[in-house]
This record gives structure tokens, C-alpha cells and sequence, in this order.
């Protein structure tokens, strides 16, 4: 598995390279909380895919709970 992958920011859609065993906490470009927004991983393996699906279904339910930004 690779230790980098790119990072989108589901917010303002930034992309920022990081390593995988430091996620950042917060977008680099706008600052929001990756805990509010989610973010989507970008490279080829399986273990990313599984990954940003989370993040998107966690952004998902939180919209669908009436949480807002």
C-alpha cells in the first residue's frame, strides 16, 4: 500500500497530497473541520475507496439528521 494518497476536500473540493498515517484534521485551503465536511481519498486502492465512502456516508447522515454546517 502506498503511504501517500491525495486528499478532496468535500467542502471547497481542494486537493492537498498527504501521508497516510498523518491525516490532516482540517482542509489546508479553507480550514473547515474534516469531521464536519468529510473528505474523499484519492488513488486507486481499495483500502482509499472504502475509506472516502465512509466519510461520504458520515457527511450523508448527518444532512439527512437535519445537522447543518
Amino acid at each position: 500500500m502506498s503511504a501517500h494518497t491525495n486528499l478532496v476536500c468535500m467542502c471547497c473540493g481542494h486537493i492537498q497530497p498527504v501521508q497516510r498515517d498523518q491525516m490532516p484534521s482540517r482542509c489546508e485551503n479553507c480550514r473547515e473541520s474534516f469531521a464536519a465536511h468529510g473528505y474523499f481519498l484519492h488513488d486507486d486502492t481499495t483500502d482509499a475507496e472504502e475509506a472516502s465512502q465512509d466519510a461520504l456516508d458520515t457527511s450523508a447522515s448527518l444532512r439527512m439528521s437535519g445537522v447543518s454546517r
